[in-house]
């Protein structure tokens, strides 16, 4: 007779609206695993140690709003494969539009470290990604600039040899020495120019963060598909400073002069003490891997640097898979009362025009049309609209809406505006920019509509701008500022992606000058 152990069945998985939760007998306890939906890995996290019966490990924030439909959930152990745990996830019913977590896998999207859904990395993105640094790094030499990779590309450099398996970016530090904040952001404007001369797509995440943009040819995809992260480091008093999450003690002689390292084979220029740094910004544990790592700024870094350099992409990745997925939305009936209040051959910027749908509208009746937003995707999806021009701009950055003024000033004319579903998405102070926009370009013969939930959401969301809300009162407090005010011209029950809100349509204009309008009375 012959003996045998039968094949230990992987433990029972219960899949909820705010989680997963295994047994406390579960092999999966305390294990670092990859969290695979429908078999394609999602993320990775450690389930931790049992409190009373169960472990629960909660979903990450980015798929929040996407627990809908069925998938099937398991835990493969990071060390040797095996299936820990496995269950089912079974949620509400999808809407027409709405996009589950099956959805999502079928999608090869993933949860990076940042806790964004993003492209899952592969061989082949590795091999762009080193391809786009050696065309970077090149030109930063030519340029006079001091580089180095830094930061994951580092670790992965450091203590593998190779582009971590979960890394789906490059990153680069560009070092300017001992200087002061204010002389951070003019260098990076510098920068920004230099490198938008040799031909270069740039996204600007602040005064001491750009993106160099590589995208894909041979695909359709409006998202990047890969991207090299220009970090910008400084020493200022004898501390050193790499927004966006490190600052400490780390002499300039650790940095300079530059060594080398090696990943995938070739010799990259690093800092002097790649060990030192990596002890800074991941502690001194950084040579064990960790692949639920998540970057944990301390809060006094991030207000300091934001202080200090601005946020100029809040969101955009929301905006950017909102439309990648498909749903957008728009409100039709928000042109047709442009339309209503212009005449063919008119001038009309469509401010956050999503996937443009609403400026083809517009174009279609005969109106001039400049679609304007700040995700690649929207501008790509308006781009191919017949009788639409695109134009780029980040409202949350205060010189490019200048820059967008003068250009507009330089054209001379009268303007119309639609701003649909936009001005409760946007924090205050890229609401001011916007403002102070209009208050530049809108002249008596100027149309501004704009539509905006006015009521709190049900379902808020930090993290999710279509959940914010803008009440009249604040619309009309931020507004007298920049010497604007409104009219109210309807109120209506919509439903939306966040639940049935109160939308007020309101029509802006100038306060300088213009003739006595009646004021809506604001609840």
């Amino acid at each position: 007779m012959t003996l045998f152990r039968p094949r230990r069945r992987p433990a029972a998985l219960a899949a909820g609206r705010r989680g997963l939760r295994v047994r406390f007998d579960s092999p999966a306890i305390g294990r670092t695993v990859d969290v695979e939906i429908d078999g394609h890995r999602m993320w990775t996290t450690v389930v931790p140690e049992a409190d009373g019966r169960s472990a629960f490990a909660p979903w990450p924030g980015a798929l929040a709003n996407h627990l809908v439909g069925t998938a099937a959930i398991a835990l493969r152990d990071q060390r040797n494969g095996s299936v820990l745990a496995e269950g089912r996830f079974a949620g509400p019913v999808a809407r027409a539009g709405a996009v589950g977590l099956a959805e999502l896998a079928a999608a090869g999207q993933v949860v990076d470290k940042w806790g964004k859904l993003t492209d899952a990395p592969s061989d082949e993105l590795h091999g762009r990604l080193m391809s786009g640094m050696r065309t970077v790094l090149a030109d930063l030499a030519d340029l006079g600039y001091t580089a180095a990779v830094t930061g994951g590309t580092l670790l992965g450099a450091v203590r593998e040899g190779r582009i971590l398996a979960h890394d789906d970016d490059i990153d680069l530090l560009v070092y300017l020495g001992e200087v002061a904040p204010p002389d951070v952001s003019i260098a990076s404007y510098a920068l920004e120019r230099r490198l938008r001369e040799r031909g270069h797509e740039i996204i600007r995440h602040s005064d001491a963060h750009l993106q160099v943009i590589f995208a894909d040819a041979a695909t359709v995809r409006p998202a990047p598909t890969v991207h090299v992260d220009l970090f910008l480091g400084f020493h200022d008093r004898g501390v050193y400073n790499q927004p966006i999450a490190v600052r400490g003690r780390f002499a300039a002689e650790a940095l300079l002069p530059l060594g080398e390292a090696v990943l995938e084979g070739e010799t990259v220029p690093s800092v002097a003490d790649g060990d030192a740094w990596l002890a800074l910004c991941y502690g001194p544990s950084w040579r064990t891997p960790d692949p639920a790592f998540r970057f944990r700024t301390p809060s006094s870094t991030r207000r300091r640097f934001e202080n200090w350099f601005g946020v100029y992409d809040l969101n955009r990745d929301f905006w950017e898979q909102q439309l990648r997925l498909g749903r957008s939305h728009p409100w039709r009936a928000d042109a047709d009362r442009l339309l209503l209040q212009s005449s063919p051959g008119d001038r009309v910027i469509d401010l956050g025009c999503g996937d443009g749908a609403l400026a083809e509208s517009l174009a279609a009746a005969g109106r001039q049309v400049v679609a304007v937003d700040y995700t690649r995707a929207a501008l790509a999806a308006a781009s191919a609209r017949p009788g639409v021009s695109v134009q780029r701009l980040n409202l949350a950055d205060r010189r490019a809406v200048l820059d967008f003024i003068a250009d507009e000033l330089a054209l001379g004319g009268t303007r119309h505006f639609l701003l649909s579903n936009v001005l409760h998405t946007l924090t205050r102070d890229t609401r001011a920019n916007t403002l102070l926009l209009l208050r530049a370009l809108v002249d008596r013969e100027s149309t501004v509509l704009a539509t905006f939930a006015q009521n709190a959401s049900f379902v808020y969301d930090h993290h999710r701008p279509d959940t914010w809300h803008l009440p009249l009162k604040w619309l009309r407090a931020e507004a007298s500022v920049y010497d604007l005010d409104f009219t109210v011209e309807s109120r209506q029950l919509r439903r939306t992606a966040s639940g049935p809100r109160t939308i007020a349509s309101v029509r802006l204009y100038s306060t300088r000058g213009a003739a006595v309008v009646a004021r809506e009375e604001t609840r």
